[in-house]
């Protein structure tokens, strides 16, 4: 896996528990606005007030989980998830997701998903990429640059807003097949940011 697709698993292991929670199904994500109509960072609610020069370590706080790293390994990835996992089911809200729920067992109430969410948020995986999103000021800019690289290798990527910022595609298919390319494009927009990480 490489690590700028993380968050899209994270995204749906987030919307398997919101599901759980509102009884309800997940939405698609929709295409959202074009790249010229981007604002910055600063002007979305700011979810982590931890500045965007302070390194990795210094980010995480209460609502910023474990930090998966640039270079963490799959096998590293799956701890933080079984450790985030076991949390919410030692406090009441197991998920399919964990490996040891098993099938056929009553879903937890939301005000336990709930509850469970808020005890164990200090463990919730997250990529360093989405730490970015939440803390960096300048995180559309150098997402616009990545764009860039990936325009000039030949795809059509652009910067979306909705539901949140994030690198979009023309469709499902040049999705998957940027994903080496995204992920070098990636790493030469942010090639400063991610030495905080390592």
């Amino acid at each position: 896996m490489t690590f700028s697709r993380v968050p899209l698993l994270l995204a749906a292991t987030a919307a398997v528990l919101a599901v759980t929670a509102c009884g309800g199904e997940a939405g698609p994500r929709t295409a959202g606005k074009s790249s010229d109509e981007v604002a910055t960072l600063q002007s979305a609610p700011p979810s982590v007030s931890a500045p965007a020069s302070a390194p990795a370590s210094a980010a995480a706080g209460p609502e910023i989980g474990a930090i998966i790293r640039p270079d963490a390994g799959s096998e590293e990835i799956r701890d933080l998830e079984r450790i985030y996992f076991k949390c919410l089911r030692d406090n009441g809200a197991p998920s399919s997701k964990d490996g040891e729920t098993k099938a056929g067992q009553p879903s937890p109430s939301p005000e336990k998903v709930r509850a469970a969410k808020t005890a164990c948020a200090g463990k919730e995986p997250m990529s360093w990429l989405e730490v970015e999103r939440r803390t960096n000021p300048e995180f559309a800019d150098l997402l616009r640059s990545a764009a860039k690289c990936l325009k000039k290798k030949g795809f059509e990527a652009r910067v979306v807003q909705e539901p949140e910022l994030r690198l979009a595609y023309r469709d499902s298919g040049e999705f998957m097949r940027a994903g080496d390319t995204e992920d070098k494009c990636i790493d030469e927009a942010f090639a400063e940011r991610i030495k905080t990480y390592r």
